[in-house]
């Protein structure tokens, strides 16, 4: 039991600095509320026309998707002449 420190063998290291800065001193949200939000909007309301279009087809379909998907696993599904192949 005898020989080790409380925080296990610690070695020495030469030439390893590390700086850091405390969250205590830092301002994250500076300048968000008053200029940041309206830059915000301005920057990104061009790329709106290109990515709204798109999203708004891949929700479509992936909600159709998912309906089809609950209808094919129905009893009503397997006992209609859709599913008999009929």
């Amino acid at each position: 039991m005898g020989d080790h420190k409380w925080w296990g063998n610690m070695s020495h290291q030469n030439g390893f600095y590390e700086y850091g800065l405390s969250p205590f001193h830092t301002k994250t949200m500076k300048g968000f509320f008053v200029p940041g939000a309206k830059n915000f909007f301005r920057r990104h309301s061009r790329n709106a026309a290109f990515i709204l279009p798109p999203a708004a087809a891949a929700y479509c379909v992936a909600t159709w998707a998912e309906a089809k998907f609950e209808y094919y696993s129905r009893k009503e599904y397997l006992m209609s002449a859709e599913a008999q192949g009929q």
